[in-house]
Order: C-alpha cells, then structure tokens, then sequence
C-alpha cells in the first residue's frame, strides 16, 4: 500500500493541508485583515446614525424583515437602544484595533468574529462582496494561530521568558482555508461571469464603468472603447481564473499574484468601492509560506543595511535576556544591534558611517514590529536594564533568531 500512488496522493494532500509550519504567514495576514476591518468599521461610523440607529435608515424592524425568519447569529436582535448598538460597535471597533496589534489576541479575535457577523446581520442593505470576504475571514482569525507571531502577545512572551526561540509550528490547515477561501471566490466569480452574455461577447468592461455611483479618478476614455473593452473582459477572466488555479503552482504564483495586484489596483484606483482591492490582495499572503516571508525580511534588511545601527547600552549595565529577546524580535529587518557601552546613558551611532543618533529614536524607528508601542519605547528600553552583574548570573544560552 505505501507505494500506491493514490495512497501517496492522499498522504500528500493531507500533508499539505494538516502540516506543521511557521505562523509568520497568519499573522502578517492578521495584521492586514483586521487593520482593514478596523479602518470599515471607522469609515461607517461617521454615519452610525443613519445605519445603525433608531432614527436612520435601517431601523431594527427593516433589518429583520429584509433578514427574513431564518435564525442568524445576531446579538443585537431586538435591540432599538441606541446607546447599546452604540457601545457595541465601539467594542467591535477596539476589537479590531487589538487584534490588529496583537494584544489580546484570542479573546479580541473572538469578538471581533462574533461581532462582525453581529454588525452585517444588524444592518445587511450596505453590505457588498468585500464585507462579506471580511465577515469570512473575521471567522478565520478567531480559530487560526493569530497571535502566535507578529504580534505584542509574542513580545511580551519573550520579554517575560515564556518564549526563547522562533515562533514555535503551528498547524497549517487555517492557512490553508484562506487560500481555498481566495480560490473558490475567483472560481466561482469566472463560473458565474462565462454564462453571461456580456463577458463572452467582450464587453463587460464598459458597464461599471459608465456607472456613475463607482466613479472615482479619471481613466483615459479610449480604454471604454473596441478593442480595449475584449481585452479588460477577457484579461480579466484569465487573471481570476488563474487565481483560482495556477496561483498553486509554484513557479507561477509570483506572476499570478502580481496579475492580481494589477488587476485589483486598476480596480481601485478607478471605482469606489472601499476598502474591496485591499480586503482581496490581502488573502495574497496566504501564499506564502512563513519561512519564505522570513527569508524575504532577511534580504530586504540586507538591502537596507546603510540604515543600520549600534545601539549601546549605560555602562554598568546589559540588556536582559528576556527584553533582549522582544527587542530582537522587533526588528525583523535586523537592522539594530545592541551592544554593552561605557556612556552614562544609551548611545546609537549608524554603523556605516559612525554618525551619532538619539538612541530611542535609532532603535525604534528601524524596529519594524515596535512601531505600533511608540509611546512606551524609551520606557521599555529602560526596563530591560540590569547591571552587568546580575546578567551574568543567568544561565548562558546559545544565541537563536527569533525574528518575526
């Protein structure tokens, strides 16, 4: 049995899709996906009232009738307090923040998914493909391994020595869902596109185009007319369809994504549809394995060196290893190292050039995942002090990156 290839074929597939790998790729997604229903949730509360409340358009009796009886998860139903729906959506919002970020990772996941699906049930009239791409993945990010790296959770477990190393493998299956998720929505978008008229005959292109409530800026009129029309219909099926197929395909998927990007950016920069582009391309990552987004960070850091700095610590004093650890952590394009000084207080020079800079500044600005904890820098760098003495008394361990 072990050499039938249909065994092999099951073993791999399962393999691919129930394996172990780094959670690097989740929670770069994580950061993308919630910052976008963050930013959703900002932009729609400008018009809380006409959406959410009693006095708007979409009063809690509308949304149930356009529900219809169909039980749904909805913990708003019911509810004509404002104040309530309110305060809910404010919740929801921080949720998103926090999830973003990092911090709190699983409960703040947990209800921004329950949330979110809360919110789209309350008012659905608003609600277009790329709300409900965020409703789905809201749901992947509350069962996936978010907080697992990328984020404040991950460094206030190494600064406290509850982690030491890399971000430990995690299984790859939510990972995988995303993916399945990028490539059913281009599938079924090119199944449903092929059966209409417009999309075969090449002149799909022209409608949402001359739709007047999608204008945005100005696209040279010569692309709303033959030939040009076929070859956005048709260039467009082809992109979709190799989304959902080819993007597997490893020496095609750079090429692929990249067709996607364009495609979405076009979209973009000529409709007014918000926020749809970002929340599509950020299901791109998927694509990507951990240890390949690590290796990118790596290089991109090489490329980057003329930026890099030494940061020396006060005399007498040592980084310990924990907050060593999350300061590490932090600078994903390896572009701080710090050093024991003999200055009375932090010293940063650029390591090029040997030009002097304000060591707060130098560590931060070049920490990629401290950037989020600008407020709180200095005094994390004066935290993770202790004299030079009391470093020696800890048990010596071989260094280990542990960059996400």
């Amino acid at each position: 049995m072990k050499n039938n290839p249909v065994v092999r074929g099951l073993r791999a597939a399962n393999d691919w899709i129930f394996g172990y790998g780094s959670p690097v790729t989740f929670g770069v997604f994580r950061i993308l996906m919630a910052s976008i229903l963050f930013a959703n949730f900002c932009m729609i509360a400008i018009d809380f009232d006409a959406w959410f409340s009693e006095r708007g358009y979409v009063p809690w009796h509308v949304a149930s009738e356009w529900m219809g009886p169909t039980w749904r998860v909805n913990l708003l139903a019911g509810v004509t307090d404002t104040r309530i729906v309110a305060a809910f959506y404010a919740l929801v919002t921080v949720s998103a923040f926090l999830t973003a970020i990092g911090l709190w990772t699983r409960p703040a996941s947990i209800i921004l998914c329950i949330g979110t699906i809360t919110l789209h049930h309350r008012n659905p009239i608003i609600l277009h493909g790329g709300d409900t791409l965020m409703r789905a993945c809201a749901f992947y990010l509350a069962i996936g391994p978010s907080g697992a790296s990328c984020s404040v959770d991950r460094l206030i477990r190494l600064w406290k020595g509850k982690e030491t190393g890399p971000p430990r493998d995690v299984s790859l299956w939510p990972q995988r869902m995303i993916q399945f998720q990028m490539a059913v929505i281009y599938f079924t978008t090119v199944w449903s596109k092929w059966f209409g008229t417009a999309w075969r005959d090449g002149t799909a292109a022209w409608y949402p185009a001359n739709l007047r409530e999608f204008d945005r800026f100005p696209v040279p009129e010569f692309l709303h007319r033959q030939p040009f029309l076929a070859l956005e219909t048709y260039s467009t099926l082809l992109v979709e369809l190799a989304l959902a197929t080819l993007v597997f395909c490893k020496p095609l998927r750079k090429w692929v994504l990249l067709s996607g990007l364009a495609l979405h950016g076009f979209i973009e920069y000529s409709m007014n549809i918000p926020l749809f582009a970002f929340a599509m391309c950020s299901l791109y990552i998927s694509h990507y394995m951990g240890d390949e987004i690590v290796g990118w960070a790596k290089r991109m850091g090489e490329r980057l060196k003329r930026f890099a700095v030494r940061v020396a610590t006060p005399a007498g004093q040592v980084l310990a290893t924990g907050p060593g650890r999350a300061l590490e952590a932090a600078d994903a394009f390896d572009l701080v190292t710090y050093t024991q000084g003999d200055a009375s207080d932090w010293v940063a020079e650029k390591q090029a050039s040997g030009s002097k800079l304000g060591a707060c500044w130098a560590s931060w600005s070049r920490s990629l995942g401290g950037w989020i904890l600008a407020p709180f820098w200095l005094a994390m760098l004066k935290r993770a002090l202790v004299p030079t003495r009391a470093a020696t008394t800890e048990p010596v361990e071989e260094p280990e990156s542990v960059r996400t």
